[in-house]
């Protein structure tokens, strides 16, 4: 609902010619890619076009993350391109992005953001027909303008030159088109390769084959904990098991400490490792909730010593009497 609330405010901001002020403002979404996101939308319904295309070089120049660990050059894709964040936003405000990008595109012809954001509009804007829920949520016409618009993203990314499709976000967008168009193991797998080999820290391309792997998709529990070895695996000389954490997390249930989905041990020592190297309030917030739904207590104190009387409520589903219960448990439980 913040992430909708921001949306309508821009849109509004850039009609009453107000955007300016509100790009100065503070950004208050406690997610940061969300907030880095958040950002970056500003300056493409502000038009701020080069402002766009330097954030972007930057980023990819210097590998850049946001507080939390995530790439940064991500953050801009899903600002300018658009998130598969199902039915969050308005129709009205899909439409002035794509107005924005075509024109970015026109007035920076040379910039591959712009390129590769506008092409992999379409695919954003099939989710928004979507929705986010089950297939069996999914009415017809919803279907009907998933698949056109999915395909549409697939001509329009494959249409582009070669350096484009040497990019980051050209990869994780086809890689995102594969998982919804149920690509064949074989192509998906030589795409994800491809894609690793050349960046192999750019968190996006696990992310998305996980999903490809989740039993909701085209894998299997037994598929997604291989996929999710196999990242770890990848990067542990750098990362340790921090993957492990991300990935787990991003797939979070009621049950996955008590089903097999999760050791819990190792998702500790990827949180441990992730606060060591990005102790964005976020990443702390998000692991002393897993450590309380874990029931690792003597984790959950340590953790709500740092936390102490801010914790970040979008962090514990929205509702801080959950974290006021699981600090209160760990005080009782020695």
């Amino acid at each position: 609902m913040k992430t909708k609330t921001w949306f309508v405010l821009a849109f509004l901001s850039v009609v009453a010619g107000l955007m300016p002020a509100i790009a100065r403002a503070q950004f208050t979404n406690p997610r940061p890619i969300l907030r880095a996101a958040d950002e970056h939308l500003a300056l493409l319904l502000s038009r701020a076009y080069d402002r766009l295309d330097k954030a972007a070089d930057d980023a990819r120049a210097n590998a850049s993350k946001t507080s939390d660990g995530q790439p940064l050059l991500g953050a801009i894709y899903q600002a300018t391109g658009g998130c598969n964040c199902g039915n969050q936003l308005t129709d009205e405000l899909w439409r002035v992005r794509k107005e924005r990008l075509e024109e970015w595109r026109k007035r920076n012809p040379g910039s591959i953001t712009a390129s590769v954001s506008l092409a992999t509009f379409p695919l954003r804007y099939g989710w928004f027909a979507r929705g986010g829920g089950y297939a069996n949520t999914v009415n017809q016409e919803g279907w009907q303008l998933f698949k056109e618009r999915v395909e549409e993203a697939r001509l329009a990314l494959s249409a582009l030159d070669a350096q484009a499709k040497t990019d980051p976000g050209w990869l994780e967008a086809m890689l995102d088109v594969a998982t919804s168009q149920g690509w064949p193991r074989e192509r998906f797998d030589a795409l994800f390769e491809e894609a690793a080999r050349k960046y192999p820290d750019y968190l996006p391309f696990y992310f998305s084959a996980a999903s490809y792997y989740a039993p909701r998709w085209h894998g299997s529990a037994e598929d997604l904990r291989r996929v999710i070895d196999d990242a770890t695996e990848r990067t542990r000389s750098r990362m340790g098991e921090t993957l492990y954490a991300r990935l787990n997390w991003s797939l979070q249930t009621d049950e996955m400490f008590r089903n097999g989905q999760t050791d819990w041990k190792r998702m500790k020592a990827g949180f441990e490792r992730m606060v060591k190297d990005y102790p964005d309030p976020w990443n702390v917030n998000n692991f002393a909730r897993f450590a309380c739904q874990a029931g690792d207590w003597a984790t959950v104190r340590q953790l709500v010593t740092t936390i102490g009387d801010k914790p970040i409520a979008m962090a514990w589903y929205d509702n801080l009497q959950y974290y006021a219960a699981c600090r209160d448990q760990a005080a009782r439980v020695r």
